[in-house]
C-alpha cells in the first residue's frame, strides 16, 4: 500500500503503455470536488523530435477531467469521476505537413461504491477470453 491517501487509476491497453493517475486526497478531506486536466505535458509520445512533441504540447485537446468523493458509513466512500487520457495521437500526412488527431480514452463511474483500502477493476474488456482492456482503481483512504 502507497504512503499517503490517495486513490490510483491504471488504464490497461493490450499492447500499449500503461497509463496511471494518482489522485492524492487530503486527510479529513470531506466531501472532495476537484476538476482538472490530463493532457499538458504528460503524453507518451515515441521516436518524435522536439519540435514535433513541442507542437503536441501546445495543442489544446479536451482532457478536461473530475472527481467527486463522498464519504458514507462504515468506511465506505462514493465515488464518481470522468478522466479524459491522452492516448496517443493519430498522423495524417497533408499538403502542409502532418497533422496530429488526439486518440483519447474516458474513463469513467459514477456514484460508485468504494471501501477504504480496496481494489476494484470496474473496466476489463475481453476477446476469446483475453483481456484486452482494463482498469483498476486502487482505493486508498
Amino acid at each position: 500500500m502507497p504512503d499517503g491517501q490517495n486513490i490510483r487509476f491504471i488504464y490497461s491497453p493490450e499492447g500499449m503503455t500503461d497509463r496511471e493517475v494518482v489522485i492524492n486526497v487530503e486527510p479529513g478531506a470531506d466531501p472532495v470536488s476537484m476538476h482538472f486536466r490530463l493532457c499538458e505535458q504528460n503524453g507518451v509520445f515515441e521516436g518524435l523530435n522536439d519540435t514535433v512533441k513541442e507542437y503536441i504540447n501546445s495543442q489544446k485537446f479536451d482532457c478536461n477531467s473530475w472527481l467527486k468523493l463522498t464519504p458514507l458509513m462504515n468506511n465506505k466512500y462514493a465515488l464518481s469521476y470522468e478522466l479524459n487520457l491522452l492516448i496517443g495521437l493519430k498522423v495524417e500526412f497533408s499538403e502542409t505537413g502532418p497533422r496530429y488527431t488526439p486518440i483519447m480514452k474516458k474513463l469513467a463511474q459514477y456514484r460508485a461504491i468504494y471501501r477504504q483500502n480496496s481494489v476494484a477493476y470496474p473496466l476489463q474488456r475481453y476477446v476469446n477470453e483475453t483481456i484486452v482492456e482494463s482498469t483498476k482503481v486502487e482505493f486508498y483512504l
